[in-house]
């Protein structure tokens, strides 16, 4: 139900109740005859504005329509309360509690601001001073007693302004904490609805690379072999574009270890002097002495890719194109807000990147971190922009700032908490591995299983392995691929094994190594929801093959997993 349909619901209730309770306290009141008619006059008079409330068609009210209705029905309620006390000056205490129960139920209760409040009890307070020290007739009433009321009735209406005001700075948190959290869950959502969609999509650009792959190989030059390398150029591009939704979508492990601010320096603007174009000036600066931080400088560099493509777009055509990459201590005090997802208090390093370019305004700013936002058309706008930054930096435990103003440039500052390891001691890299010796490269006449529930990947891969010299056998599922696997002849040597299929990848992979424990499994997948049972299948098969690939990195990775080179070394994605 809407929240402004259970608002008026909730005033048509309290204006009936509050006529129902008039009319029940006319009823079981002792009155002088002298004053009953005037009496019957003010609680008539509040009764019919109480009911009148209680029987207004509201379809689609307004919040301000409300807050007003709300309103007109306290100040009637208080003139009526005032009213009483004119003609019974004796229930001026009586009444006088009551003011101040209207008071405080709608500094609680009634949502609006402080300044509705304030207006609210000033006009009440004003008929309540007019009444009690113009209106009653001294003779009935102790001077003494009514000055007494007012001071009271004033200190307990500055409360409830106060109050009011406590109640609504308390509601604009609320809404606020309520709106990060509903855009948190849209964005987890889209990630989820992304991960399937480039799932399904690296399926289809699976089969195409590989399809097409082979009739480039069978044609010769001319305009079909033109053809054909413009679409495998276009499904290179639709798996660049899928790798990225990946690194949004699923979990990679942040593998988080003492690293150099200025070594995440200098590989950022070694990607900057690729990508900028010539002329562009790039300045870089870690303050001296700076402690290790705690990140991943390979997810790090890969973040820092977006600002990057960012700042080159924003700098063209721009005078003195120039980018900042600067590193320093930074130190988050407590209620430090400015930070997205308020990192905790403490000392962090600030990674800041800054351009030269057009700049954004505030609405831009508010926006930059959403998936897929872009001030630039469609068709040249790429990735996800700076939310797979927002997603790197939340996952290292850090914070994402962007400052920014039209004409003046813009800052990205990142920060990233200290590690509290040391440094490790420089490693001498490994000689370069020789290249898989000829023989390893093909293994004519072994039988392999695909278990692949898209067909355009079943079929593209038995062409493709069947061109390599090796028998191939087929299966949808996992009831399929069992069937399969107890009746080959010669028995089956590899599974190429997709993970996400109905009943689950690593279930049927339990299944098919209970029927043949040695039976070597090779994994191929682009997404995978179940991230633990990937992991724990990592290191029990002889590989694993990320889709989309191409012909020569099937081939490598078949021959590779037949031979057992690659036994234990998989890395489920």
């Amino acid at each position: 139900m809407d929240q402004a349909v259970r608002y008026a619901r909730g005033v048509r209730i309290v204006a009936g109740t509050i006529a129902l309770v008039i009319i029940g306290k006319h009823l079981t009141t002792d009155v002088p005859p002298s004053a009953q008619h005037d009496l019957l006059v003010v609680r008539a008079i509040a009764v019919a504005v109480a009911i009148g409330i209680a029987l207004l068609p509201f379809h689609r009210p307004s919040a301000a329509q409300l807050r007003g209705l709300a309103f007109g029905l306290g100040i009637g309620v208080v003139f009526a309360t005032v009213g009483v006390t004119t003609v019974l000056p004796g229930e001026l205490w009586e009444q006088s509690v009551s003011l101040v129960a209207m008071m405080f139920a709608a500094a609680l209760f009634m949502p609006w601001s402080w300044r509705w409040q304030a207006a609210f009890v000033a006009i009440a307070l004003l008929a309540a001073t007019v009444v009690f020290t113009l209106v009653i007739p001294r003779s009935a009433l102790d001077g003494q007693s009514a000055v007494r009321v007012l001071l009271t009735l004033y200190l307990l209406a500055a409360l409830s302004v106060f109050g009011a005001h406590l109640a609504d700075r308390a509601r604009r948190q609320l809404a606020a904490t309520e709106s990060i959290r509903v855009h948190e869950q849209r964005i987890d959502a889209l990630g989820r609805f992304a991960g399937g969609i480039a799932h399904q999509f690296n399926n289809l650009l699976g089969g195409i690379l590989t399809h097409v792959s082979v009739l480039r190989q069978d044609a010769s030059m001319g305009p079909a072999a033109t053809q054909l390398d413009e679409i495998v150029a276009a499904a290179r591009r639709g798996r660049d574009l899928t790798e990225e939704l990946m690194r949004f979508t699923r979990s990679d492990p942040i593998r988080v270890q003492p690293t150099d601010a200025g070594t995440v320096l200098d590989s950022v603007a070694a990607l900057a002097r690729a990508l900028l174009p010539e002329g562009a000036k790039i300045h870089v600066h870690a303050a001296p002495g700076l402690p290790p931080l705690a990140g991943d400088i390979d997810h790090l560099v890969h973040a820092c890719t977006q600002i990057v493509l960012n700042a080159r777009d924003a700098m063209r055509g721009r005078p003195d194109p120039r980018l900042s990459l600067t590193a320093a201590l930074h130190t988050v005090a407590d209620k430090d807000s400015e930070w997205r997802d308020g990192p905790p208090p403490g000392r962090y390093v600030r990674i800041s990147i800054s351009d030269t370019g057009r700049g954004m305004d505030a609405a831009t700013v508010s926006r930059a971190f959403e998936p897929f936002f872009s001030t630039k058309p469609m068709h040249q706008a790429t990735g996800l922009g700076l939310a797979t930054l927002l997603r790197v930096i939340r996952a290292h435990g850090g914070g994402v700032r962007a400052e920014s103003e039209p004409g003046r440039g813009t800052t990205i500052h990142l920060l990233l908490p200290l590690s509290t390891e040391q440094l490790p001691a420089p490693l001498v890299p490994p000689a370069p591995a020789a290249p898989p010796p000829p023989s390893a490269v093909a293994a004519p006449g072994a039988t392999i299983l695909i278990v692949d529930d898209e067909a355009i990947v079943r079929n593209s891969l038995k062409r493709a392995l069947t061109r390599f010299g090796y028998r191939v056998l087929e299966a949808g599922d996992g009831p399929t691929a069992l069937t399969a696997m107890q009746t080959a002849d010669p028995p089956v040597d590899l599974i190429i094994l997709d993970l996400v299929l109905p009943g689950g990848g690593a279930g049927i992979f339990e299944l098919l190594k209970a029927v043949r424990p040695e039976v070597r499994v090779l994994i191929s997948s682009g997404y995978s929801p179940d991230a633990e049972a990937s992991r724990g299948l990592a290191e029990r098969v002889e590989g694993f093959l990320p889709k989309p690939y191409e012909l020569g990195q099937l081939r490598t990775a078949v021959a590779q997993a037949l031979a057992g080179e690659g036994e234990g070394e998989g890395e489920a994605a």
